[in-house]
């Protein structure tokens, strides 16, 4: 039979190690909130970075689509020089460059601009343009 737990053999009867002290607790969450801090600075710069690379993605699609209508475009229709375009956001300069690498084919060199001017990103596209592409 077990013997009966009365008010005077409770604390005999206990572990002394039975939980955590108010001091242990305050430490576990000090060192939760100092990581918990560290991984907050973190979101900003990940944010950052996801936003830069939809810039980016949106500066290749502008680059892409004016080389797909200079390959739509008929060969003798286009001419060698530099060119420039404009949409608010993104400031696109290509040039054409005749007989290069080889004789019948044009080479594109094409620049696609943003961001402020003191640091701009860019992203560049080159492509080459035969008679029968």
């Amino acid at each position: 039979m077990k013997p009966k737990l009365t008010r005077a053999n409770w604390k005999q009867s206990r572990p002394k190690d039975a939980g955590f002290s108010l001091i242990e607790v305050m430490v576990a969450m000090t060192f939760l909130a100092i990581g918990l801090l560290g991984i907050a600075q973190l979101i900003p710069m990940g944010m950052a970075g996801v936003t830069e690379a939809r810039v980016r993605t949106n500066a290749v699609q502008t680059g892409q689509a004016i080389v797909d209508s200079l390959r739509a475009a008929d060969y003798d229709s286009l001419d060698a020089g530099d060119f420039s375009e404009s949409n608010g956001r993104f400031t696109t300069t290509w040039t054409i460059t005749d007989n290069t690498p080889m004789t019948g084919m044009r080479r594109v060199d094409l620049v696609t601009t943003w961001g402020p001017d003191t640091n701009p990103r860019t992203v560049t596209l080159n492509t080459y343009l035969t008679r029968n592409h």
